[in-house]
């Protein structure tokens, strides 16, 4: 069996297990990143859910960002050449991919933030709580804000290429 090569010379199946591989492991660090949001906080462990955080986000932060900065631009390229009229459409999908991006900045600072807090705050957990329920809130929608985009991309990469076009077909 052979396996077809691109002009460089790279099979190309290699590189779509490469792709299999980053989608997953990006997947992955975001059911992670929510796991841990969603995980309670019990009384004493403050200090270890943030930790938790912590990893997760830096992991799905990381993941995230080069979801938004390397792979949909290769996908609004080929949504670009195959159909030019999604032009409009691929515009408000960079646009919220740079909202996403700004959304990400700003978790990154709560996350931090709470991180700072968390000897202050350990022993009170209704002072605790009013640091952590908006980062747990800000974060779910943060997921969700992601899952939505990626959900849009892919329907209009696939739009691009199932796309009827009238009669000229």
């Amino acid at each position: 069996m052979s396996i077809n090569t691109s002009s460089s010379n790279k099979p190309l199946t290699s590189e779509r297990n490469n792709s299999a591989d980053a989608e997953a492991a990006f997947k992955s660090s975001l059911d992670e990143f929510e796991r841990a949001l969603l995980h309670p906080l019990i009384s004493g462990e403050l200090s270890t859910w943030v930790q938790d955080i912590q990893h997760d986000w830096s992991e799905a932060a990381s993941h995230i960002h080069y979801q938004l900065k390397h792979q949909h631009p290769r996908q609004y390229e080929e949504i670009a050449q195959q159909d030019p009229e999604l032009l409009s459409r691929i515009d408000l999908l960079k646009a919220e991919d740079a909202a996403i991006e700004e959304h990400r900045e700003k978790i990154s600072q709560a996350v931090a933030r709470v991180a700072e807090h968390v000897p202050k705050l350990e022993p009170d957990e209704a002072k605790a709580e009013k640091h952590t329920k908006p980062l747990v809130d800000d974060g779910m929608a943060f997921v969700a804000r992601v899952r939505k985009q990626v959900v849009a991309v892919q329907t209009w990469y696939i739009e691009a290429f199932n796309r009827d076009r009238g009669a000229g077909d």
